[in-house]
Formats: structure tokens, sequence, C-alpha cells
């Protein structure tokens, strides 16, 4: 076996990879079947009547589900920040005091995120 270093390796592996990955787009771009149709160019919106043509979603879009991007993000922050404390669990009154702070922080976000939830998503 030739030992071809591990720097030599990665960008072998990173040359190897973008090629197939190429050709393989270049193959299906050339035998697949290019039939739009007003169905194909209608986005689905996640159980939300859909609003625009598809290429003038990536404007709205982003906008139009950001707040259930930040909900996720404080959640998850908020599931690890649980799964933390719990695995070293103290009871001193200031880590106790921390803990309930950010615990009422993030449940205030959310509920907010609720409440305007009927004016977010029309």
């Amino acid at each position: 076996m030739i030992y071809l270093g591990d720097h030599i390796a990665f960008w072998l592996f990173a040359a190897v990879f973008v090629a197939f990955l190429s050709i393989a787009i270049i193959f299906a771009r050339w035998i697949g079947p290019l039939k739009p149709n007003p169905i194909k160019e209608n986005i689905y919106e996640c159980g939300q009547t859909p609003f625009g043509r598809a290429l003038n979603f990536r404007i709205t879009g982003a906008v139009r589900y950001f707040g259930y991007a930040v909900v996720f993000f404080a959640l998850d922050a908020f599931s690890w920040m649980v799964l933390t404390s719990a695995m070293s669990i103290s009871t001193r009154p200031e880590s106790m005091a921390i803990s309930s702070l950010y615990i009422l922080i993030v449940l205030v976000g959310v509920g907010y995120f609720l409440s305007e939830l009927r004016r977010v998503v029309r």
C-alpha cells in the first residue's frame, strides 16, 4: 500500500467527490425531462395556501417562516440548557436563579410567538 499523507488523501477524496457529483448532476440534467407546467411551478407550503410563484419564494418564504426558525432555535438552545443543567445538578441559589431566568426568558419568547401566530401566518 502507498501512504499518500493526510492532506493529499483528503484533497484526493475531495476531488473524486466533486468529480462524481458534477458528472451525476450533468448526466441527470442531460437525460431528465424538462416539461414545466403550472403544478410543478407551484410551491408547497407545508399545508398553507401557496401565494406567488416559486421563483419569488426565495425572499417571501424566508420572511414568512422566520418565526418558526427563531422558535426552533430557541427551543433547541432551551433543551440543551436543560440537559446540561440536569447533568450537573446544583441546588445553589445562584445556579437555580440563573436557570430559572433563562427558562422564563425562553418561555416568554415562545409564548409571545404563539400569541402572534395568527398575525404572522395567514
